[in-house]
C-alpha cells in the first residue's frame, strides 16, 4: 500500500468544489480545505505507485486545479 498527501492550489473560491469532487475518488481517503498558500489537502491510499499517480493525474486535470504538490509517506507511524 502506498500513501501520499496531495497539496492542491485551486482557482479563486473553488476549493469547496475541488474538495468535494476529489473526495469522491476511490483512493482519496480524506480531503481538507485549509488556510495559507494551499487550498486543499488530500490523503490518498493506493495499492501501488501506478494507481497513486493515476489518481494524482486525475486531480491535476480538474479545471479548477492550478497546481499540486505530492508528498509520499515514507514511514507511517
Amino acid at each position: 500500500m502506498v500513501h501520499a498527501y496531495v497539496f492542491i492550489i485551486t482557482s479563486k473560491a473553488r476549493e469547496q468544489e475541488v474538495a468535494e469532487t476529489i473526495g469522491e475518488l476511490q483512493m482519496v481517503k480524506n480531503t481538507h480545505i485549509v488556510t495559507g498558500d494551499i487550498d486543499v489537502v488530500a490523503f490518498i491510499e493506493a495499492p501501488d505507485l501506478s494507481a497513486l499517480w493515476d489518481t494524482v493525474n486525475h486531480i491535476q486535470t480538474l479545471p479548477a486545479v492550478t497546481r499540486t504538490t505530492t508528498s509520499l509517506v515514507v514511514e507511517p507511524v
